[in-house]
């Protein structure tokens, strides 16, 4: 290669950088497909692939794969359009106000997802009506489908792809062989009991702030007057999945 192509290339590389547009190769690493779903490779939804897996123990950031993966699917059964990064990105953070890091004193977690990827988005470069999008599509996760059936595809994709991963599929939503495919691309690793460890340790710094949302029972059962129900930890358990 000539020395003067070879600066050019570079110089490019350099351009492409310092604009965020040349994301880590761990992100970069997403397959193209799975299951016959495209995975989006935009610089935002890579980006937020990367913030996901940088943040998210691995069980989870793989959840918030299947996520995207099986929602899709259950559109796709559906013939029903979706904007695939918008989903995608709502994906990568449905489930990220149960960290710490990303936690407010007294928001549901669903909320505080749903205002991290807000900010994220905006801050990366993505559209008002974008960053709206995804706070409705990560708010609505959970609950009733009612709300995000009436948002858009792209909050109905988030609620059944969640939905899927942690109960397991509605019948006729997805083939056996699309989710053998999915799992064997992103494996579950113990998800069952990771996630329900992930959800009680939520509870126990977050005992008030979970009325009305899905959490609501499983952090009244690990309240100090628990109540030994334990609906939300057999959910998750009966699950059909191995693990």
């Amino acid at each position: 290669m000539l020395r003067r192509e070879f600066l050019r290339r570079i110089g490019a590389l350099t351009l492409l950088s310092q604009a965020g547009l040349v994301r880590d190769a761990r992100a970069a690493g997403l397959p193209t497909e799975v299951a016959g779903v495209g995975l989006p490779h935009t610089p935002l939804a890579l980006g937020a692939a990367d913030f996901a897996r940088s943040r998210c123990p691995d069980f989870l950031f793989n959840h918030c794969i299947r996520t995207y993966l099986f929602g899709a699917l259950a559109l796709n059964r559906q013939k029903r359009a979706f904007r695939a990064e918008d989903a995608f990105v709502a994906a990568m953070f449905h489930d990220s106000g149960l960290l710490p890091a990303f936690e407010s004193p007294e928001h549901s977690f669903e909320v505080d997802g749903a205002d991290t990827a807000e900010r994220w988005v905006r801050n990366n470069g993505g559209s008002k009506a974008e960053a709206s999008r995804v706070w409705y599509a990560v708010e609505m996760h959970t609950g009733d489908p009612v709300l995000p059936s009436r948002q858009g595809p792209e909050a109905m994709l988030v609620y059944l792809g969640a939905g899927a991963d942690v109960d397991g599929p509605d019948a006729g939503d997805i083939e056996t062989r699309q989710i053998e495919e999915v799992l064997a691309a992103f494996p579950r690793l113990n998800f069952k009991q990771r996630f329900t460890d992930l959800l009680i340790a939520h509870c126990l710094r977050k005992p008030d702030s979970r009325h009305g949302t899905w959490l609501e029972s499983l952090c009244r059962e690990h309240s100090p007057h628990r109540s030994p129900t334990g609906a939300v930890e057999r959910e998750i358990a009966n699950a059909p999945f191995k693990e």
